[in-house]
């Protein structure tokens, strides 16, 4: 990857849609030359998808939690990231070192919404200790 192609990428992350026609005055390419790197992007893997970024607010899910959680053994692993993937409102889940094995985000409408989801997860066999933190307000977040 050279330059061009992580201008190329900026462009896209800013606005996936984007004609490769505008992409090419920003970067001085030519079309042709925009839609070949995009091509060879996604071909390699750089670029896994397009997708639609949407306000969880609008669709009635506002309330934004993270949890940690705990495995009581390692064999658990399967299971819980199994529960974890097929979950709707859990938003990303990252596997751990230290105190904790894993930290969700999660999405949900309302505290007896995440009361729910938080009894699904705490009921999960394996599931030891957990820790949820409601946050006030996201200052950032990179998509």
């Amino acid at each position: 990857m050279d330059r061009l192609d992580y201008d190329i990428l900026e462009c896209l992350r800013e606005n996936g849609r984007e004609k490769a026609s505008i992409i090419s005055e920003k970067v001085n390419l030519s079309v042709s030359a925009v839609s070949e790197r995009i091509r060879k992007l996604e071909q390699q893997g750089v670029i896994q998808g397009y997708t639609v970024l949407t306000d969880r607010k609008q669709l009635g899910m506002g309330m934004i939690a993270i949890m940690e959680v705990r495995l009581e053994h390692p064999k658990y692993y399967d299971g819980f990231t199994k529960m974890v993937a097929e979950t709707e409102e859990i938003a990303s889940c990252y596997y751990l070192t230290g105190d904790f094995d894993f930290v969700l985000k999660i999405y949900a409408a309302d505290s007896d919404h995440l009361e729910t989801i938080h009894r699904k997860i705490k009921s999960m066999k394996g599931v030891g200790n957990t820790r949820t933190h409601i946050t006030l307000k996201t200052v950032k977040e990179e998509r």
